[in-house]
């Protein structure tokens, strides 16, 4: 038994419900990890055993924590831990590998599509290609922290300024990373608009959601450019909602964009 089964029954005549105590207790060991992410959590019965409580302040406890996003029932199967969200600046262009990491995360990716071809009309005004090579190197991936998928983004890069792209290893390696080391191409400023949407099945599969419901979530396109104004990168993807919060620090006459993203466990724009 562990010692604070006791206190919660003392905290509670303090004037503490009982349910709200043991909330805390379970977000505690959450939170210290010590209920990994996407783990099931024990049972009713057995946390009522655990703590020597009832099996409404285990409910009621539980219901906080589903609420506060801490939680997640799934139907049939338990109650499991869901991701914390977590805070990433993007006030300046930003490589998701380098922010994974700086988050003491594991980036990767799996690379669904990665191949040349000739850019249509839309992507040719997008990037500005000039004639007469107008093909560009399409970039398919599921992006992923921890292994836990949270993009997925369809990028295409001007052939020209990057040749042999298309055969660069992007399963672990990041693109910003081979753009300014290999190709000495440096983003320098980007445009990022976000939408809220509902995830396609085809997408949502790509992502890891149930199919049972709904899933929302932010279409995000990208267009970033190097110092000169040159087009160097088009994205167009899909963030999940359960993972990706936005969020804006406002100081003045100055805004910093941030970015929160969850990055544990569970759309989609069209293709570029």
């Amino acid at each position: 038994m562990e010692p604070f089964a006791a206190p919660l029954g003392a905290r509670a005549r303090q004037g503490i419900p009982k349910y709200m105590k043991l909330a805390e207790l379970l977000r505690e060991r959450i939170l210290r990890q010590e209920y990994e992410l996407d783990e099931q959590i024990p049972t009713e019965e057995r946390l009522c055993e655990h703590y020597q409580v009832s099996r409404i302040t285990v409910r009621e406890a539980v219901n906080r924590l589903v609420h506060d996003g801490l939680l997640e029932r799934r139907q049939g199967r338990g109650t499991y831990v869901v991701a914390r969200k977590l805070r990433r600046n993007i006030a300046k262009v930003y490589s998701f590998s380098h922010d994974m990491i700086h988050l003491g995360l594991e980036p990767s990716s799996v690379v669904l599509e990665q191949a040349v071809e000739q850019a249509p009309l839309q992507v040719v005004a997008v990037l500005k290609l000039p004639e007469p090579d107008r093909r560009v190197v399409r970039i398919h991936r599921v992006r992923k922290a921890n292994d836990a998928p949270i993009l997925l983004e369809r990028t295409v890069i001007p052939a020209y300024l990057c040749p042999g792209l298309e055969r660069a290893d992007l399963v672990h390696g990041s693109l910003y990373e081979l753009l300014t080391e290999r190709y000495q191409l440096f983003p320098h400023t980007a445009e990022e608009t976000y939408e809220a949407i509902l995830l396609k099945p085809v997408d949502a599969r790509l992502l890891g959601c149930t199919l049972r419901k709904p899933h929302p979530a932010f279409a995000i396109q990208r267009i970033t450019f190097l110092e000169d104004g040159t087009p160097i990168e088009f994205t167009r993807g899909v963030g999940r909602g359960d993972r990706l919060t936005l969020g804006i620090n406002m100081v003045a006459d100055r805004a910093d964009f941030q970015r929160l993203v969850g990055v544990s466990r569970r759309r989609s724009a069209e293709e570029a």
